[in-house]
């Protein structure tokens, strides 16, 4: 086959090199993580050269815009998986194969059993440190702790788990490639097309996923395959089956609970059989019929049967040289019985790289003003929504019809903080909201909550002593006397008479007093007089 002495050479220092390189380094979140195995290689590249930018790359930029998929990619993935699920239990696909294997004690042999658990669009967008890695050619490049991280946030956004019976395929779009761990050598660019590993979670849960790039009509990754049904599904959906069953017969990949691999520990059930097809038919060319639906897949190594088959009992390819030294053998760990897949397609919205900015007096009847901040990823800004938050700036909610760059503060503010929040667009919709800093406390009018009152005898050279009450928003204040008539009305100012205290005169003998406070802040004054005193006595 066209290619395999290419890559037959540099085979197993391939897969010595990734074997020894986890598939992130230590998290918080993520405190275990296995090998990275069951690597897809590519064909007619150099094992860790160095990231030139070659016409394979160049290929590889055509298609869809960055970050999409093809309109058909996410439906015939998700086809493929609900196929396989379909014909579970049959004998005649690549997956009878696995059957063949099992695990202790018992020995207990691995099922046909897969059920398809569902697919998620994940919108988030690319995390704040991405490009981490550089793969030579793609604008993003994620490393591995970093893919990990997001098939967590799909799961929780999911309610999904992980598990012995359960894996899930992270498809990244056009645009987005990937290096194992930290390293610049080991990319999707040029050394894997896809691969399968595991991490645990911060519930304790094993989680086994399969990285998945897009390739699309990357010729080092669909050598000899007859794409039935397009050129960018099936280069994926090949390297699906090639992890999955990996997964189901070596789920966990370390030297310590590593299932079925060859002797030396550098292949596993499909690496052994890497773009071997066996017989093809019809045109476009196909080797498997599931549940109806034409699939070009690679054969899987069979013990049985010491070399490469379309299924169990099929007719057999040998297994080429430089692949990895045949048969497997068991090492002791656990094997998939039955599997539940999920399929993660990752479509990242706009990122923001810095906040939006408010500015403005926080003050009732002020105007405030936004700017859109900036956004990566293509996103353009495209919406706007001020919120009112609590005094601290939590429990921001929606100020209905604040959608504008600008927004005039209200009495309903004042004692609040406000922000705005702007989206961005790009070509898989509207980010999520980026929010401000909130503004200052807003300050409104000051209200009076508790009036003034006077206190002392009303006789005539006593002193009276006035208290402005309680006020909202902090205010200062002034003080006036008011001498009314008998009754308390007819109010009129003392001369002179504004500190909080007053020694009553012989003007005032027969009349009642007042005291008014003039309350003052940032957004403006209002008034509170005191109830009248008694009568001033003689």
């Amino acid at each position: 086959m066209a290619g395999i002495a290419a890559r037959s050479t540099r085979f197993l220092a391939l897969a010595a090199l990734l074997l020894a390189v986890t598939a992130a380094g230590g998290s918080a979140a993520s405190p275990e993580h296995g090998r990275i195995l069951g690597v897809v290689p590519h064909v007619g590249q150099t094992a860790a050269a160095p990231r030139l930018l070659s016409l394979s790359d160049v290929i590889r930029a055509v298609g869809p815009t960055p970050l999409t998929f093809d309109a058909s990619y996410v439906n015939l993935i998700n086809q493929y998986l609900a196929d396989v699920a379909h014909d579970s239990g049959g004998g005649g696909n690549v997956y009878s194969v696995a059957t063949q294997y099992y695990d202790n004690p018992g020995p207990v042999h691995i099922q046909y059993q897969s059920t398809f658990g569902g697919s998620y669009v994940d919108n988030d967008p690319l995390p704040a440190d991405v490009n981490t890695c550089n793969d030579g050619a793609d604008p993003y490049c994620l490393t591995g702790l970093q893919l990990e991280n997001e098939i967590q946030n799909a799961m929780t956004a999911k309610g999904w788990h992980g598990g012995l019976s359960n894996m899930f395929f992270l498809m990244t779009p056009n645009g987005v490639g990937s290096c194992a761990g930290n390293t610049n050598d080991a990319c999707s660019t040029n050394i894997f097309c896809a691969y399968h590993s595991y991490f645990t979670n911060s519930s304790s849960e094993r989680v086994i996923y399969a990285n998945e790039p897009y390739e699309g009509p990357y010729p080092g990754c669909a050598v000899g395959l007859g794409f039935p049904n397009d050129k960018d599904s099936d280069t994926t959906i090949n390297t699906i089956s090639h992890e999955h069953n990996e997964a189901i017969t070596d789920p966990l990949t370390d030297a310590n609970n590593g299932a079925w691999i060859n002797g030396d520990g550098t292949a596993e059930i499909a690496d052994l059989c890497a773009y071997v097809f066996g017989t093809q038919t019809g045109s476009p060319a196909h080797n498997q019929v599931i549940n109806g639906h034409f699939y070009d897949l690679q054969e899987e190594y069979s013990n049985a049967a010491s070399g490469c088959v379309q299924f169990l009992g099929g007719p057999t390819s040998t297994a080429p040289p430089g692949n990895g030294t045949p048969p497997l053998v068991y090492n002791g760990g656990p094997v998939m019985h039955t599997n539940t897949t999920y399929a993660i397609y990752w479509l990242p919205t706009a990122r923001n790289i810095t906040a939006p900015v408010v500015t403005g007096t926080a003050l009732v009847n002020q105007t405030l003003t936004t700017t859109a901040g900036t956004w990566a990823d293509g996103g353009v800004p495209s919406s706007y929504q001020w919120q009112r938050c609590s005094s601290t700036g939590t429990a921001c909610a929606d100020i209905p019809g604040a959608t504008a760059t600008t927004y005039q503060l209200t009495t309903a503010d004042g004692g609040h903080v406000v922000r705005s929040t702007v989206r961005a667009t790009n070509v898989n919709g509207a980010s999520p909201p980026a929010p401000s800093a909130g503004t200052a406390l807003v300050i409104d009018v000051p209200a009076s909550t508790a009036a003034p009152h006077i206190s002392g005898r009303a006789k005539v050279g006593r002193k009276l002593s006035g208290s402005h009450g309680t006020w909202t928003y902090s205010p200062a204040y002034a003080y006036q006397w008011l001498r009314c008539n008998s009754h308390g009305g007819s109010c009129s100012s003392i001369h002179r008479a504004t500190h909080s205290s007053y020694k009553l005169t012989k003007h005032d003998a027969g009349h009642r007093l007042r005291l008014r406070i003039t309350a003052t802040n940032a957004a403006g004054s209002a008034v509170a007089v005191s109830a009248p005193t008694g009568r001033v006595q003689h």
